[in-house]
């Protein structure tokens, strides 16, 4: 005779049982683990790893802004659009690093970052080449809330598009 499943007392058992499947046997050493394994540093510039992303602010007055991270760039200027810049890497040399890029317009951008103390505590110096015209700024390490915090505020400046509602048929 078959011993017959009681699913309504197994049922509550069937997500541990799943979880038990998906799990591999763990590392003897912890440290040997690869998901343990610390997020090596991008490359360093005054003591700041520059693959972390960064708030560059003018020296005097509040009226522009760029963000710069991995695979982004963006600038602001005060009363104007948000204007991404294309996203680079940036090349390290004679102690300083430059981000050359351009507009989307193809207006050439060059970003300068240099070590030493900055209006605010920044740690680095920063000055922004736009075609013709150079900004001056400070660049300061975002934290993960302040990264957060922008990517929220970007989703909220999306305007909804009633026309572009796909459930509504």
């Amino acid at each position: 005779m078959k011993p017959r499943i009681c699913w309504t007392r197994a049922w509550p058992l069937m997500p541990l049982a799943l979880l038990a499947a998906c799990g591999g046997a763990p590392t003897e050493n912890m440290a040997e683990d690869p998901a343990n394994a610390a997020v090596a540093p991008g490359p360093m510039l005054g003591g700041v790893d520059l693959s972390t992303p960064l708030q560059i602010r003018p020296t005097e007055g509040r009226d522009w802004a760029l963000d710069l991270a991995p695979g982004r760039i963006q600038f602001q200027q005060e009363g104007a659009k948000q204007m991404p810049f294309y996203p680079v890497s940036p090349r390290l040399a004679q102690g300083v690093a430059t981000y050359p890029t351009q507009t989307p317009d193809g207006i050439p951008v060059t970003i300068t970052l240099r070590p030493g103390p900055c209006a605010e505590g920044a740690p680095l110096g920063a000055e922004v080449r736009i075609g013709a015209t150079t900004l001056k700024g400070c660049a300061h390490p975002m934290t993960v809330e302040q990264v957060h915090r922008e990517m929220y505020n970007e989703a909220l400046a999306v305007p909804y598009d009633s026309g572009n509602n796909s459930s509504a048929d």
